[in-house]
Parts: structure tokens; sequence; C-alpha cells
């Protein structure tokens, strides 16, 4: 059924003000409920001719205990805005961040041997939600762009440039529908089309495609864990080492592996621990640890601290071991 707006606000007062006993007041309703009634009234200032009740409570209702629902929810809020741009990794800048760099893959390059061990690495990564309920309901289109830089911002010697920025442009089926896997409960499963790549030629280029299945589990209210698995899509053998076409790197899933685990407690508000693992499962071991603990600053900004150990922690140094300590800033989170 379709409403006026002026129905419309009857009914987003009536559902703001439900469950509220004699005695009570809005004053006193609970952080959720103050969070799905503003969005009611948000909704409703911004409603469409077309929308109904049903659309309005299904885009505000959303599990209290779900990270996950809660982010999808203000996502699709936010989407109602025809120039958002929603953040879709995290968003971080580490100014003070330590490694020991590794000079072989620079050898007989300008940078060569002058290249510091302290740089700064920040990352960029937004999304946009091109369709809602593709095919079937709470099967989202979306594309994403995440570019993440090693820049040696302190390096003067040889004109601060930046080492290696790694650009992965994707495109993401999200279906947010609950759902169980073998006893287990999903609350978020995703099929992208990913291509990443370090924007260089020669020796430097580095690139593949994958095709990537995830799956997001919810462990706890505030606990969350995560699984991805990829397909690489094949390339051409390269002619000749600096041949444009063909395959920078053949062997990077004999180091990346064929997946990734991910999990995500979230402490309080703005204050989370994060890890990621990835192993090759061969017998020459691979694999890469890295570990996030975010911190609240202020309202919009959170203090971040990370630390990676193992392989592939940019495209340069797929098949290099490389252990990073920053610390900075995180300006969106994963939840």
């Amino acid at each position: 059924m379709k409403l006026s707006k002026s129905l419309l606000l009857i009914c987003a007062l009536g559902m703001s003000n439900s469950g509220l006993g004699q005695s009570e007041s809005l004053n006193e309703e609970s952080p959720e409920d103050a969070v799905i009634n503003g969005c009611v009234l948000k909704a409703f200032k911004n409603a469409k001719p077309e929308q109904t009740i049903a659309d309005i409570r299904k885009k505000c209702t959303y599990s209290k205990s779900n990270l996950v629902k809660k982010r999808v929810n203000l996502e699709q809020q936010a989407s109602d805005n025809p120039f958002a741009i929603l953040p879709h990794k995290p968003n971080f800048v580490l100014p003070a961040s330590l490694t020991s760099i590794n000079q072989e893959p620079y050898v007989d390059l300008p940078v060569d041997s002058e290249l510091d061990d302290v740089e700064v690495k920040f990352q960029v990564s937004m999304k946009y939600r091109v369709a809602q309920d593709v095919i079937f309901n709470d099967l989202d289109l979306q594309v994403a762009f995440t570019a993440t830089s090693w820049w040696q911002a302190y390096n003067g010697a040889i004109s601060a440039p930046f080492r290696e920025t790694n650009y992965e442009p994707e495109l993401i089926f999200d279906y947010h529908h609950s759902w169980s896997l073998l006893g287990l409960p999903v609350e978020m499963t995703t099929l992208s089309f990913n291509h990443q790549s370090n924007g260089q030629t020669g020796s430097l280029s580095r690139s593949w495609n994958r095709i990537i299945l995830g799956f997001t589990f919810a462990a706890t209210e505030k606990m969350l864990w995560g699984f991805r698995t990829w397909y690489r899509i094949p390339e051409e053998e390269k002619k000749s080492p600096l041949d444009a076409s063909g395959d920078d790197n053949p062997d990077i899933e004999k180091y990346m592996g064929y997946g990734e685990l991910g999990g995500l407690w979230s402490i309080s508000d703005k204050h989370s621990l994060e890890i990621m693992l990835r192993n090759n499962l061969r017998s020459d071991n691979k694999g890469a640890i890295q570990l996030g603990w975010s911190f609240p600053i202020n309202d919009k900004i959170q203090g971040y601290v990370e630390y990676f150990n193992g392989y592939g922690e940019s495209l340069i140094y797929y098949n290099y071991h490389t252990q990073r300590l920053g610390i900075g800033f995180k300006m969106t989170n994963w939840l």
C-alpha cells in the first residue's frame, strides 16, 4: 500500500513511540531505539511517493546484536543520497611505519639502496551501491576501489617518491540476508571480480585477477569472523621478462595461497581488535598474519596500530618476507 507523506509521518511517529509505557518518555529510550527512531524520521523526510510502510520498516529495523546488519542499514540510508560514496575497507594513515626495506626488487633502478626503512603507509577505500535487491531481495550490486600506498615521505635524498601503490577495483555482488552454512550463522555473502595491480611497468610490474567468494559469520554479539577464497583467472605466459603482455607473477599463489581468514572483536564503540591469517597450504609453508588495534581519539578519528609479518603485504613483495609495525589514524573502520 502506498501512502501520502502526511500519513507516512503519522505512521513514522507511531513507530518511533511504539513500545513506550505510560510512565516512559522518548528521553528514556535506549541508544539502539534512538538510532531506529532517528532512521524512521529521516526516512520519512526523504521518502519517495512510491515508498510503503514496509519499505520504511525494512530499512530502519536491524538486529540490535548484529554489527553486520547495523552497517548494512547505515549504508542503505546513506545510499539514498545520490552523491554518497561509501567506505569499503578501512581508510587509514600510518605516518610512522617501520620495516626493513628489501632492496632486491629495485636493483639497478635509480632508488637502488637508497630507500628508507621508515615510511608512510595509507589506504583509501570506497564503494558505490549501484543497485539494491538485484534479482531478489537483499542482493546488492556494488563497485569498489581501494588504493594502498607506501610513501617514502621522509626520504628527501631521492625526492620522497611513492615506493609502491596497489590499486584494487572490484565488482561485488553483496548478499546480506542471514542464512546457515553447516550450522554456522552467515550474515553476509559476497561474490566479486577483483583486479589488483601496482601500476608499474617492466621488472616492477605486478598484477592478478581473481574471482573471490566471501562469507562473514557472527560469532558473538561483539565478534565476527570471515573467510574468503579465490580463484585466479589464468594469464598467458610472458615471452620475455620485459614483455608488456603476459603474466607478471605466475607463482603468486605459491605465496598468497587460495584464501584467508579474518576476525574482528568490537570491544566497545570505536575500540576494536582485528586479525588476518593467510597460508599457502603447501609443504614449503608460506603465510602471513596481520594484527590491528583501533582505539578512540574523538568522535571522528580513531587511533590505529598495525602489525604485519609474512608474505604479500604489497604486490612488489608478494614473494618476499616482510615485517612492519605502523601507528597512525583510522578514519573509517570495518564496522
